[in-house]
């Protein structure tokens, strides 16, 4: 179903084709950024720690960048 703005409401703020998350804003920001990367990576490809796994799992349910880095930072 499509809602207001042409988007479907069950879809990320962030989920548009094109649409790129914003920069870090200072260098935790990226670190935790390069780290959520690092274990997605490692996910997908079998290798992550059971912290990695954790994370991830987590930030599934998130629906924003910034939301996915906080639950990952705050792991």
């Amino acid at each position: 179903m499509i809602g207001n703005g042409g988007r479907r409401h069950q879809e990320p703020e962030d989920g548009h084709r094109g649409w790129v998350a914003p920069t870090p804003a200072d260098r935790q920001e990226a670190a935790a950024d390069r780290a959520m990367a690092e274990a997605e990576r490692a996910v997908a490809s079998g290798t992550a720690t059971d912290d990695q796994r954790a994370r991830v799992a987590r930030m599934g349910h998130a629906r924003t960048h910034e939301q996915r880095r906080s639950v990952f930072r705050d792991g």
